[in-house]
């Protein structure tokens, strides 16, 4: 059995609290699979709630028939940084986000910290000179996900400044009261974003270059879903081909009281996780999984993969990269149901749509884990939470291949500008 998600893996719910358990059962054909495993890997440990590590305990401590030892005496390595991401809790705060994370939990004082020490892209670079941008660029983000880099005195500690050599020229312009007007108009793309996409995406109707592996190695990181999609619409109207537009078909989970909302409404609500109602593709374009639709076949959650065609019941793709890369893949529509602790709206959303979003851009908090070799940043907006810059500064290798955009900077210097960036630093205590 190959990786995959703790949640599915343990069958851990999505609602949770103090006295929580997994639903996996003595007689669940899991239990000899968990007792035969020497070690269990849990990747990304710092985002996931405590209460799904004290849920696993729990139930395994229960099936193990050891409740003296932490997970039943089963052996678990999590890995992670503290400095990135943590556990997202809606409109939460710090104090919320921190009582949410690993360190909160009385199980934070039974594992072993161990430190990586050694950067090995340093010491795998082909010369003294890469070796030396690549450490100076990590002591960088280090310093960014400490929050001890260098501090304006007029603008305090929660501001950084990002050196000119990593952004993209964004120089302010006098705009008439029409031309205003146009930029905030649906489908105008504003001038700072238009210079990102003219960046990041220079050759994307040229056959030579851009191939798989030229959209499997850039992205633009962004700190929301509505400014993923103005940037997949802004790249997209780059991309030469004819545009397919696949409709959800939208309800209210049949368990709600609240029924009476026409599908022309449902039809406008947009939430994170769930692709909206009109998703707009091309032949050709890269799309990634927004769900884990057939481990087996690599469909995973964040897989990339380029549309071969483009049917009226499938999405027919290919596997970008990884040991899957290049295999034939039928996508289908499936059933998505929004969470009902999110209550950002009075019912529950069901809709049934392809699992995929074009994948041009993505939010930095979908990024945490990946890597790429040319990162774009457009900042609209500041970031927002803790450890945000510290990932996007992290997933790209060299300083050289990483450019910002920053719409609104707090300060604008010769040598850089100012941008908020968030730390909690008792997480660190």
């Amino acid at each position: 059995m190959g990786g995959s998600a703790a949640h599915s893996t343990f069958k851990i719910p999505s609602k949770l609290n103090d006295t929580s358990t997994s639903s996996i059962y003595n007689q669940s054909h899991l239990k000899g699979f968990i007792q035969k495993a020497s070690l269990v890997i849990w990747d990304e440990a710092p985002m996931t709630r405590r209460h799904d590590f004290e849920a696993v305990d729990r139930s395994l401590r229960d099936l193990m028939d050891n409740d003296e030892e932490p997970f039943g005496e089963n052996v678990f390595v999590l890995t992670g940084d503290f400095h990135q991401i943590l556990p997202v809790v809606v409109r939460g705060t710090p104090a919320q986000t921190i009582d949410a994370c690993l360190k909160s939990s009385t199980l934070g004082p039974t594992f072993q910290q161990l430190h990586l020490r050694e950067n090995m892209r340093v010491m795998s670079a082909q010369n003294k000179s890469t070796a030396t941008e690549l450490a100076e660029f990590s002591e960088f983000f280090l310093q960014v996900g400490k929050g001890r880099h260098e501090i304006n005195p007029a603008l305090g500690p929660d501001d950084i400044k990002i050196p000119k050599n990593m952004l993209i020229e964004n120089p302010v312009e006098e705009l008439s009261n029409d031309d205003e007007d146009e930029e905030l108009r649906p489908g105008v793309i504003p001038r700072g974003l238009a210079r990102m996409v003219d960046e990041m995406y220079a050759d994307i109707n040229n056959p030579e270059i851009a191939n798989d592996e030229y959209f499997a190695n850039r992205t633009i990181l962004t700190t929301t879903n509505a400014v993923v999609q103005r940037i997949t619409e802004a790249v997209a109207q780059r991309l030469e081909g004819v545009s397919h537009e696949y409709l959800s078909t939208d309800a209210v989970e049949e368990d709600e009281e609240v029924n009476f909302f026409e599908q022309e409404v449902l039809h406008t609500v947009n939430i994170n996780g769930i692709p909206p109602h009109k998703l707009t593709l091309k032949k050709g374009a890269p799309i990634m999984m927004m769900r884990n639709l057939n481990p087996d076949l690599g469909l995973c959650n964040r897989t990339h993969l380029p549309i071969v065609e483009l049917k009226p019941h499938v999405i027919h793709a290919t596997i970008m990269t990884g040991e899957r890369q290049g295999q034939h893949v039928l996508i289908p529509r499936i059933a998505f149901i929004s969470d009902g602790e999110a209550r950002e709206f009075p019912f529950r959303l069901r809709r049934k749509q392809f699992p995929v979003q074009p994948d041009f851009a993505m939010t930095i908090n979908k990024a945490q884990g990946q890597t790429v070799q040319n990162l774009g940043l457009y900042l609209s907006t500041p970031c927002f939470s803790h450890g945000q810059l510290n990932v996007t500064l992290s997933r790209v290798t060299s300083r050289s291949k990483f450019k910002a955009l920053i719409e609104y900077p707090q300060l604008e210097k010769e040598d850089g500008v100012y941008t908020d960036k968030i730390v909690y630093r008792q997480i660190f205590e």
